[in-house]
């Protein structure tokens, strides 16, 4: 698993660890902190099913649904832990069911389907915050190209296959729900894709320019003060 880069301290959002699962504890942690400070605050932490066969997610369920955190666990199951398919990783079909085994619900949503998480997200907060602690929420969906640059994924999926999930892009399925609904025009269509790109460029060109690390940058954000020299 290769580090999530994408981090934001005024957002809520924290930077993923490399090694697989670890956020899980984290994320427990937070929720926590949260309750202890009697903060009106839901966590949320997402994963894939590869992760869920790691004793760190054990840990962090079983801790979450003893103490009733308010913790929202996100299994995004795209059917393959990197090469290796749901099959050889676990014996059950859908991963909610393991919820029940720690005390708190699990539910299956169609994780294609935009409106389908909003609306199991939003009862799972809703849930959380009248204190009757965490859900896991298992949204099946698919990953359309390899795991990696390194990764060749045409080794372990038929072409059939990817091309059956393609016709669920749930970008495209929402699309057209908001153009049957009257919302969204291809004027507006194209105005976002546009801007969406122009931002994906400019932090493209924004990276590439970057100096390097140094090494005296090995230490920065690991501590909250920096050891002396």
């Amino acid at each position: 698993m290769t580090t999530s880069a994408t981090g934001s301290r005024t957002s809520h959002i924290l930077t993923g660890g490399s090694p697989v699962a670890t956020q899980l504890l984290h994320a427990a942690g937070l929720a926590l902190a949260s309750k202890q400070r009697k903060e009106d605050a839901v966590t949320a932490v997402y994963f894939g099913e590869g992760s869920a066969s790691q004793g760190d997610t054990h840990e962090a369920m079983n801790f979450a649904g003893i103490h009733k955190l308010g913790l929202i666990f996100v299994c995004e199951n795209n059917g393959y832990a990197i090469s290796v398919p749901q099959s050889r990783q676990m014996a059950i079909q859908d991963l909610a069911d393991r919820a029940a085994g720690y005390g708190f619900p699990g539910v299956v949503v169609d994780g294609n389907d935009v409106l389908a998480c909003y609306e199991v997200t939003r009862q799972a907060v809703e849930r959380a915050r009248r204190g009757e602690g965490p859900t896991l929420i298992e949204a099946k969906t698919y990953r359309f190209t390899a795991h990696s640059s390194d990764d060749d994924d045409k080794r372990y999926r038929q072409p059939d296959e990817v091309a059956t999930w393609r016709q669920k892009d749930p970008i495209q399925r929402y699309a057209r729900y908001l153009r049957e609904a009257g919302t969204l025009t291809d004027a507006a269509e194209d105005a976002i894709t546009e801007r969406v790109n122009q931002q994906v460029d400019e932090a493209t060109d924004y990276a590439e320019q970057a100096p390097d690390p140094t090494p005296d940058d090995l230490t920065t954000f690991v501590y909250k003060q920096e050891p002396q020299a």
